[in-house]
């Protein structure tokens, strides 16, 4: 009898094998063997062959490092449950968004990245984003799972594109100390329009430089004031203003009334250039900030005694701004499903309570807003609460960016220019009509 002669033949290739691999993958391989001359023996043996890990490229922008260290931090803990993924994280320094254009045009746009939601009409228009409904569908992940105003802010024809990760509102910060030195009861949740005008009044000292409202030429502030009036800035499908509007107006001539009675001002009025600092300094006995300033007061100015409560309501009741980011998958993405893994890791409830505690922002699940950390954290529960009172996206359609300009340019001209509300935002309108029609 000759010598028999074996002869492997590995049908199973394994096209890239990582450093980090995961536990190997028991795999059927057929195993030919040669039997004297003519018999051919043909049989199947299992394998342990390592099994391929998809890797998912993540995008967003560095805030501060403890914001870094924590997203980090939570990627290794999704690495740790879900060793079939490598999550590579690459943050783009710099203009963001010209960054991430660029690599989209060329293709070469990471798996996830970070979507703001002034920027997402446009992505939503060049078609560049994956819809998330049929993924969400596959983890049971559902909408009313998050705040309605958040969820619904990234969603357009009926679609979800994208997962809020965090936001902000604004809030009316209060000066406590202030408030009693003037013998004024502080502020709740119910104060209306008339509440905030008395109180500016009886707080207000120009002759030292104390002025009871912050009201600054600011497209992220005054936006307000419309919704609790019943108005708008764009129409529902954004294909005109509705900033010369009596509502928009009549707004318009409330919120330049306190710097005009002298019971408001604007940041430069004191030597400023935002009414953050200025609040920190007691010289604004109030002001309409978001979350932002809580951790700004605790590093620059320990001592000042404040509080939070949502804005006061206007003549139409409550209207606030949502401040958000979303995290959505490139629909260029190679691996979508791993993507969406992620994404709703980041997301969950026990990654967005870690979030939350950290102090570096809000938590989008509703279940949270029950939570030990907002009972025990009064200004960031404010905060929260306004997401859920009359809140809209702060955003404008296409050309976003020039209704913010116009808008700040149109209460630039009544403070420091003394033209009407109603000639001011006249012009700003056609201003704005005029950036649409170019569109067209």
């Amino acid at each position: 009898m000759k010598t028999l002669r074996m002869t492997m033949v590995l049908m199973a290739i394994v096209a890239l094998i990582l450093a980090a691999c995961a536990p190997a993958t028991p795999q059927v391989v057929k195993e030919t063997v040669e039997v004297e001359k003519q018999v051919v023996v043909t049989q199947e043996v299992v394998k342990e062959v390592p099994a391929q890990r998809a890797v998912v490229r993540l995008s967003g922008w560095a805030a501060s490092p403890e914001e870094t260290a924590l997203l980090q931090s939570l990627l290794l803990d999704f690495t740790a449950e879900n060793p079939d993924i490598v999550v590579k994280y690459e943050p783009i320094t710099g203009d963001f968004w010209a960054t991430l254009k660029t690599s989209i045009a060329a293709g070469t746009e990471p798996d996830i990245y970070y979507m703001d939601i002034f920027q997402f009409p446009a992505f939503v228009q060049d078609d560049v984003m994956l819809p998330l409904d049929d993924l969400m569908a596959t983890t049971g992940t559902k909408k009313e799972e998050f705040i309605p105003s958040l969820i619904d802010a990234f969603s357009a024809n009926g679609k979800v594109y994208g997962i809020p990760k965090d936001f902000n509102t604004l809030g009316l910060f209060y000066n406590k100390d202030l408030f009693a030195q003037a013998g004024l009861a502080e502020p709740t949740d119910d104060w209306t329009w008339d509440d905030l005008k008395t109180a500016a009044e009886k707080l207000s000292n120009p002759a030292n430089n104390i002025y009871g409202l912050g009201v600054p030429a600011d497209a992220g502030r005054f936006p307000i004031f419309v919704f609790q009036n019943g108005g708008s800035i764009m129409t529902p499908d954004f294909q005109d203003t509705l900033l010369d509007s009596p509502e928009a107006i009549e707004a318009g001539k409330f919120y330049t009334s306190f710097r005009a009675e002298k019971i408001g001002a604007i940041p430069a009025d004191v030597g400023e250039g935002w009414q953050g600092t200025v609040f920190g300094k007691g010289q604004f006995a109030m002001v309409y900030e978001g979350g932002w300033l809580i951790p700004y007061l605790k590093q620059q100015f320990p001592n000042i005694n404040y509080g939070v409560v949502v804005p006061p309501a206007g003549p139409k009741g409550e209207g606030n701004l949502i401040f958000t980011v979303a995290y959505v998958i490139s629909k260029n993405s190679k691996n979508p499903e791993a993507a969406w893994r992620v994404i709703n890791y980041l997301t969950s409830e026990a990654a967005q309570r870690k979030v939350m505690e950290s102090g570096f922002a809000l938590p989008t699940r509703l279940s949270l807003q029950e939570s030990d950390y907002l009972k025990t954290n009064p200004a960031s529960a404010a905060i929260f609460r306004g997401a859920l009172q009359g809140a809209r996206p702060f955003m404008w359609g296409l050309v976003g960016s020039d209704v913010n300009d116009q808008m700040t340019k149109a209460l630039e001209r009544v403070y420091l220019e003394n033209q009407s509300v109603e000639e001011s935002f006249k012009q700003a309108a056609e201003a704005i009509r005029q950036k649409l029609a170019e569109l067209k």
